[in-house]
């Protein structure tokens, strides 16, 4: 999906993964994060959100969710970050990083609640009354009253499966009702997701139906007395979107593709943020007809649409192969590439892939490397998934 773009805009990259794959300094199966271009992406961010008084907690999921890369981004200008489920939480916050948001997409547990208010997030995000009561307890033991935020829906609203789940707008108002008695919480605004989706003609974002339920929700809170602190607007929060999400009163976003310059709209236009992150693999075997690679890092909506495969720096720019989308239903053990057409490949050879990532679903390893615009590659840091 994005091999292209990354193969014009950051080539260095692309030859770092083969220069290090080949040195034998990381291995089959590795996200090579470029930490020079994560740290020029999040300064964009950064710029863009400041003039347009925006706030942002940082995703790192789709990187792996390394307290070492979430330190880096903190240092870079984003000081916070939103934690998908409590175990992306708990790693940031044990490795010092400070949580801006927990709870969206997955709740927190019953158990889990002292340990979530231990790390003092600056929100949460709630989908039930249910859960609110938990929190709420929970906070009252510890002498507290926790800030939170409610994810809101319509049924006609664009909803990925596996993320079902809220308030429903049109019961918003009585629930909140029932939230404003809860001791330990303070209702201060509304969140949804996902706000955009890639227009028809793949020539910019537009907001999807959860956009205008976002807005709704906000007038609920409002007419019943809630000082709205935080509308909270994700998905593809990037310098292309952050102006329009705070024209419409929208105060909080959340990149994660952003950093690495890989939004959906990010392969087709080039935007402020630059490709940062590529996969390195290696040539396993073939058979008759196809050639294989080692895998473990592929996601499912990756839409990847093949690889620059070589042995040399020098020569990978323009050695292209097409890849086979693997298929969901089977673990990916290997992935598929067609045979190539005017160079050879041999077994050992590195294949570089740049398409969509979530790492942290994968059995990827991480490598974070400096000095890649510099031509001098440096491996900073190697995370190993087991």
């Amino acid at each position: 999906m994005f091999l292209n773009v990354t193969k014009r805009r950051n080539p260095k990259l692309i030859q770092a993964g083969v220069t290090l794959h080949q040195s034998g300094e990381i291995p089959p199966n590795t996200y090579v994060i470029d930490l020079d271009l994560l740290k020029e992406n999040v300064e964009a961010l950064v710029r863009t959100a400041s003039k347009h008084d925006f706030q942002l907690y940082f995703m790192s999921k789709q990187l792996g969710r390394l307290p070492i890369i979430g330190q880096f981004i903190a240092e870079s200008g984003i000081k916070k970050a939103v934690a998908v489920e409590f175990d992306e939480a708990k790693t940031l916050a044990d490795g010092g990083v400070a949580i801006g948001n927990v709870g969206h997409l997955v709740q927190p547990g019953k158990n889990q609640w002292p340990e979530v208010l231990s790390w003092n997030p600056e929100v949460v995000t709630l989908f039930s009354y249910d859960r609110a009561c938990q929190l709420s307890l929970a906070a009252e033991k510890s002498g507290k009253v926790q800030d939170v935020i409610l994810k809101v829906y319509r049924p006609t609203d664009m909803i990925y499966p596996g993320q079902e789940g809220g308030f429903l707008l049109n019961k918003l108002a009585g629930e909140v009702e029932r939230l404003k008695n809860l001791q330990g919480i303070s209702v201060v605004g509304v969140t949804t997701f996902p706000n955009f989706q890639l227009a028809a003609d793949k020539t910019k974002m537009v907001p999807t139906p959860n956009f205008e339920t976002l807005l709704q929700a906000k007038k609920v809170l409002e007419d019943h007395g809630i000082e709205v602190k935080q509308v909270n607007g994700p998905s593809a929060t990037s310098c292309e979107t952050i102006p329009f999400l705070a024209e419409q009163g929208v105060t909080h976003g959340e990149p994660g593709h952003a950093l690495t310059g890989t939004t959906p709209l990010h392969a087709y236009y080039d935007l402020a943020e630059k490709p940062a992150i590529a996969y390195v693999t290696e040539v396993s075997h073939e058979d008759e007809d196809h050639y294989y690679v080692i895998g473990g890092g592929y996601y499912g909506r990756s839409n990847l649409t093949g690889c620059l495969v070589g042995n040399n720096e020098d020569t990978i720019l323009d050695q292209y192969v097409p890849a086979i989308e693997p298929s969901p239903e089977a673990i990916d053990y290997y992935g598929a590439i067609e045979k190539p057409e005017g160079f050879s490949i041999t077994a050992g050879d590195t294949a570089v892939f740049s398409f969509r990532t979530q790492v942290f679903v994968t059995r990827a390893h991480v490598a974070l490397v400096k000095g890649i615009q510099s031509g001098m590659p440096e491996l900073v840091h190697f995370e190993r998934k087991w």
